[in-house]
Parts: C-alpha cells; structure tokens; sequence
C-alpha cells in the first residue's frame, strides 16, 4: 500500500509517497513539471518486492512549497541534499530533471548515495530544440503576453491529452487516464502554461554546459527510451561515457517517462542496483 504523508526538507514543505519493506532506501525523483505520482506503478512493484521507497515532490510541482525566486539549480540541488541527510544512504532514481538532479546530488554526496539510475537524463542534449532553448532569456512581456492568451479551457484540456500521450508515452503504449488527468489538473489554464515555459526556458539556460565534473563512484546505470520524443538518446550516451564504470540501458518500447510505459523494467533495474 503506498502511503501519502508530508516532509521538509531545505525549508520546503512537500508530499512524499512511500512504501514499507527492508533493503537501503530507493528515493525517486520526477521530471520537470510533473509530481511523485508518476511511480505510483513503480512504487506498488517494490512494495510487491519487500523494498522500501519514497517518491517525493520536487520544490514548485506537486504538492510541494512554491520555488523562490532566482536560480532553480540550487534550489533542486540544496532540497535533495537535505533529503538524502535524512533518508541516505540511499539509492537515488531520477526521471528526465530528476534524473540530472540525482546525478548532480551522487557527484556532491557520495557517502550518502549508494547507487543511482538515471532515466532519460536532459542535461546533454543537443539537438535543435535545446539548441534553441538555450540560445537566450525570453523577456519577461513574452510570458506575460503568453499567459493573456485567449485559450478555450476546451482546447487546453485536449492539447494537454494529446500531449500526454504522444511525448510523455511511447508509441503504441495506452495512457493510464490518472495521469493525464493529472497533468491537466497542471496546465489548468494559460497563465499555468506560460509559467511552465517559462521555467523550462529558464532550466535550460541555467544547464547549458550540460553535466560538467561529475566524479561518481558508486554503481550507477544510466537508461533511456529508445521511442523518447523529447530527449535523444544521444544524450544519455554522452552520460554513460562521462561516468565511469557506469552501465548504459536502452528501453526499447519507452518514451520520455520509462516509469510510465515500462515500470516493470524500471522497476527490474532498480532491484538489480546494490
């Protein structure tokens, strides 16, 4: 059964979803603008498996406490460093951002991070759409202008749905419905978009470089879905080479989100970590 409660950590109040059992800690960590309730389906197999877990809301999605104002970089980095001075040693898993956010923390705490997956990890991707994303700051009157925009909540709602289920799936994978409720429960209306473009254009300039002087001793597996439409694999090939010792994984029927579409794999890989 997984278990919804509440924790603090670097002064941010946010919701962690955990299940019982015995082994070190698994701490999942989600993607941009999405919540701990994308491994619902992961944290149900490890509960089945006798492995503890919790699922956490990372600062400005969820549950979780508002970002403050400024760079967003160190307020992921300082929330999991917290964390994992309560939880660790533990095994860290991450999705998309929190995939880098769990290679970022194992670099900076390697006594507290036992082995770490990342999924489908951003920061080295250099294809034209993040090319593009990190070419310049937007002003501020485009997303204001953005979040004015006259969008049907009817047209939102289906743009979301079809979003959803062709970037965030795999082709041909049926999304579950609970979660593409609850990202449109997220993009609520315009001003909810503008801000999420926003912060993701914000995102990738701060992580231009991509991933630079990792030193990460610990077993670490870094995997990607084959059928991600947002993220090249490439990208997590990039990763693999800069972590030595590190073992790559390629989920051939996985979109951007294996712990969607495949969480029986993700959750395999998991198991097999130490």
């Amino acid at each position: 059964m997984i278990s919804s409660g509440t924790g603090c950590y670097n002064g941010v109040r946010t919701r962690v979803l955990s299940v019982g059992g015995d082994g070190p800690p698994v701490v999942l960590l989600h993607g941009y603008a999405d919540s701990a309730d994308t491994w619902r389906a992961v944290l149900a197999r490890l509960a089945h498996a006798g492995r503890r877990a919790r699922a956490i809301d990372l600062p400005g999605f969820g549950w979780a406490d508002r970002r403050q104002p400024g760079p967003l970089l160190p307020q992921f980095d300082t929330f999991v460093d917290d964390l994992l001075a309560e939880t660790g040693p533990a095994v860290l898993v991450g999705n998309s951002l929190g995939a880098a956010t769990a290679v970022r923390a194992a670099t900076r705490n390697p006594g507290a991070v036992r082995a770490v997956l990342a999924l489908n990890d951003p920061l080295n991707a250099r294809h034209l759409p993040a090319r593009l994303a990190r070419r310049g700051h937007l002003p501020d009157q485009v997303w204001h202008a953005a979040a004015m925009m006259p969008i049907p909540a009817g047209v939102l709602r289906w743009a979301t749905g079809h979003a959803v289920r062709r970037v965030l799936y795999g082709p041909g994978v049926a999304a579950d419905p609970a979660v593409v409720a609850r990202w449109r429960r997220t993009v609520c209306g315009p001003a909810s978009l503008a801000a999420l473009g926003r912060y993701a254009f914000q995102y990738a300039l701060e992580t231009a470089d991509g991933h630079r002087d990792l030193r990460i001793d610990c077993p670490a597996v870094v995997a990607h879905g084959a059928k991600d439409r947002i993220i090249p694999v490439q990208a997590s090939r990039v990763l693999h080479q800069q972590i030595p010792g590190s073992s790559f994984v390629v989920l051939p029927r996985s979109g951007h989100c294996p712990q969607l579409d495949d969480p029986h794999e993700v959750t395999r890989l998991i198991m097999r970590l130490p």
